[in-house]
Formats: structure tokens, C-alpha cells, sequence
């Protein structure tokens, strides 16, 4: 694939020379009601970076024409809490892959959405989202970037673990 990005609420700027983030930045559905930077993440602001996550992952896969991919290696951290439609190998249409991704943002699950050879969304530890594309998304990436969001290019570090 050749257009590929790593999503993130971090400003590149904020990086060191190794490319690890430099501030104190909550990372987790976990981290809400604790402080960063003398700041409370609140519900609140947890949920309004999450959706503005969800749009971008939509407005990517829209732009790119994917309109369903696959999950693969699927990992769940709690029972009874996950959608009947999410099951190892099936295939989710853009609605359904937008709730997998909450889930996995906020942790219930882990898992790979892939269109092998053509597209693949990842979740990475830390709130990274790696997107693979079978085209470049201009207006998706203006977008993201309106919203506080920052797709850099990158390959998934996923991708090595276990083919798409």
C-alpha cells in the first residue's frame, strides 16, 4: 500500500529525536478523572477526541472507497460487553468498522480490520491508529488536521507481526 499513516491526537512537533513523544498526554479510556500536565481528562474530552478519531477513520476509508475490510486477530478483553458482528474473519461494513474501532480505542478489544493488499486499519498502544490506503486522501487529511489530529506517514508496525 502506498498511502500509509499513523493517526494520533500527538503534534509532531512534540516528538524527540527518536521519535517518542515528549509531554504528558493521557492515553487511555482509562486515564479518564486523572491529571496530565495539571490538567483532568474529563468523559467529556475523552469522548469528543474519540469521535473525532472515529470521523477521521471514516472520512479515510470513505475517500479511499473501502467499504468493508475484515477482522483478523482478534483479542477481547471482556465478555458480554462486545457486538454479536464482531467475530474472528468477519468481514464489517463502514458502520460496523467504526464500532469496532471505538471498542478498540477504548480497549474492550484488540484486533486487525485488513482488505489484504488494499487496506488496513491497525490500533496501536497509546491511542495510534495505523491506516493503509489504496490512494491518497487529501481531504481526509485536511480534515483530521481541523479536527487536532495528525496523520504522519507510516507503516504499520503491525504489519510485521502478521501479514494483512
Amino acid at each position: 500500500m502506498r498511502h500509509q499513516y499513523r493517526l494520533t491526537k500527538y503534534n509532531p512537533a512534540s516528538r524527540g529525536a527518536d521519535g517518542a513523544y515528549l509531554l504528558d498526554e493521557w492515553t487511555s479510556f482509562s486515564d479518564i478523572g486523572r491529571s496530565f500536565a495539571g490538567v483532568a481528562l474529563t468523559e467529556t474530552e475523552y469522548l469528543r477526541v474519540e469521535a473525532d478519531y472515529l470521523i477521521s477513520l471514516e472520512e479515510f476509508l470513505t475517500e479511499a472507497g473501502i467499504t468493508s475490510l475484515r477482522i483478523t486477530g482478534l483479542e477481547t478483553q471482556r465478555s458480554g460487553d462486545i457486538p454479536a458482528f464482531i467475530v474472528p474473519g468477519r468481514e464489517l461494513n463502514l458502520a460496523e468498522c467504526i464500532e469496532f474501532s471505538q471498542l478498540a480505542l477504548r480497549e474492550q478489544i484488540w484486533g486487525k480490520l485488513v482488505r489484504p493488499g488494499l487496506a488496513y486499519v491497525h490500533f496501536g498502544y497509546d491511542y495510534y491508529v495505523y491506516l493503509g490506503l489504496p490512494r491518497a486522501c487529501h481531504a481526509a487529511l485536511k480534515n483530521a488536521r481541523a479536527n487536532g489530529l495528525f496523520a504522519e506517514p507510516m507503516r504499520s508496525p503491525y504489519l510485521r507481526a502478521q501479514p494483512t
